[in-house]
């Protein structure tokens, strides 16, 4: 890790308040925030074989590519270039960001139990894991659930169940009035019988900001970089 300081940690955005009068999402917004809970998802399984074989003739090269972190790049990037990924609620009113940052659960070192990390998006693989790991071994040493600027709205929530292969997930939620960040959950690695290695993806958020064709175009967006990584992985 190089020239890596707090600024790691620091997850600062431009917000533009959207004009309900004029805003083509006005009418669905109210819609589904009238609702008692309006988030929704799906899982898609997804084909990670090149990401696998990548980080296999990485390493034997003396390099090496932490599965997560290549998740969290390809699934931050994805989100950022979809503007309805980047909408959210702040104070009871529809804003969007010009970027987003990504949230993490990590297990520090001794403990048995997640904290909750941040990182500073950088649109580059080996800065944003530079990043990610100054993060994390900032838990190490101050463990937290609640970690400076976690309350914030600008993050995409990541989580890993790496011990269940699920076909569908649900993450908790707030109130939909405040809490409007995406949770996107990975699971665990199977083979299928095309001996190919697939990943369950889910992602929830709120149905007043995104629709279905949102969604399908991240997951367009992330099964492109999971398919040619070495275009986006710089190490």
């Amino acid at each position: 890790m190089t020239n890596t300081t707090e600024s790691a940690l620091i997850t600062d955005s431009i917000m533009h308040n959207l004009d309900m009068d004029n805003w083509e999402r006005s009418e669905h917004f109210t819609f589904f925030q009238s609702m008692k809970s309006c988030q929704y998802g799906f899982t898609i399984q997804q084909d990670i074989t090149e990401v696998c074989e990548l980080r296999k003739r990485i390493k034997s090269s003396a390099k090496s590519i932490r599965f997560s972190d290549a998740l969290y790049f390809f699934a931050t990037k994805a989100a950022n270039t979809v503007p309805e990924l980047r909408t959210r609620i702040v104070d009871g009113k529809p804003v969007i960001f010009d970027k987003i940052h990504p949230a993490f659960t990590y297990i520090p070192k001794g403990r048995s139990l997640h904290a909750n990390c941040l990182a500073q998006y950088a649109d580059n693989y080996a800065k944003l894991t530079e990043n990610i790991e100054f993060s994390r071994q900032n838990a190490d040493k101050n463990p937290s659930l609640t970690p400076k600027g976690g309350d914030k709205q600008n993050l995409l929530y990541f989580s890993i169940n790496n011990g269940v292969a699920f076909t569908s997930a649900t993450n908790p939620w707030g109130d939909c009035n405040e809490d409007s960040v995406p949770r996107i959950l990975f699971g665990q690695v199977t083979k299928n019988a095309e001996d190919k290695k697939i990943l369950p993806v889910s992602i929830e958020l709120l149905h007043s900001l995104a629709d279905g064709r949102h969604i399908a175009e991240f997951f367009k967006l992330f099964g492109e970089m999971c398919s040619n990584p070495e275009k986006y992985i710089n190490v």
